[in-house]
């Protein structure tokens, strides 16, 4: 439990800088602050903690010191909107995810990107290795079937079978 404490204080302390928050406006007190760089701030440290440290929404209000669990829920909402559309709190974010060392970098994009191609490479070889199956199935039945084919040409060929079945079972 101290070292969840610490690692809290660390975090925090890195939302402080990147917003340029002090600490003690991050954590609420008995009064709230709705001044919008420590709105941001807040909504900074939800989502890391609740994203990347597996927080529970009341682990998180309780960290913070809100009331209920709700103003988590909205900080959380508002993440992907305020990630997508606001270019400060979108550099913020990965630069506290950086800081973190939870950010991925370049290099660990491609070598993901690599790693997806060679599952992508694999499987397309199975599926492979599957249609080669199917056109060995798919030729072998032609061969029989050619064969059966062939054996009833020689027999309608064989006059002599034929006629007498004619002759002897064909109604006139």
């Amino acid at each position: 439990m101290e070292i969840m404490k610490k690692i809290e204080k660390q975090i925090i302390g890195i939302v402080a800088i990147v917003s340029n928050v002090p600490v003690q406006k991050i954590i609420r007190n008995k009064r709230s602050t709705r001044h919008s760089n420590v709105v941001v701030s807040r909504q900074l440290l939800v989502n890391i903690l609740f994203r990347n440290f597996n927080y529970t929404n009341h682990m998180v209000k309780d960290i913070i010191g809100y009331k209920n669990h709700a103003s988590v829920v909205h900080a959380r909402n508002m993440h992907e909107t305020d990630y997508k559309y606001n270019d400060s709190y979108r550099k913020m974010y990965d630069r506290a995810m950086y800081m973190l060392g939870l950010y991925v970098s370049n290099k660990d994009e491609q070598a993901s990107i690599s790693l997806s191609m060679k599952d992508k490479i694999e499987e397309q070889e199975k599926q492979i290795d599957i249609y080669k199956d199917l056109w060995m199935n798919e030729k072998a039945e032609k061969e029989r079937y050619m064969e059966v084919n062939d054996y009833y040409e020689k027999f309608i060929k064989h006059e002599g079978l034929l006629i007498n079945f004619k002759k002897k079972y064909a109604p006139k």
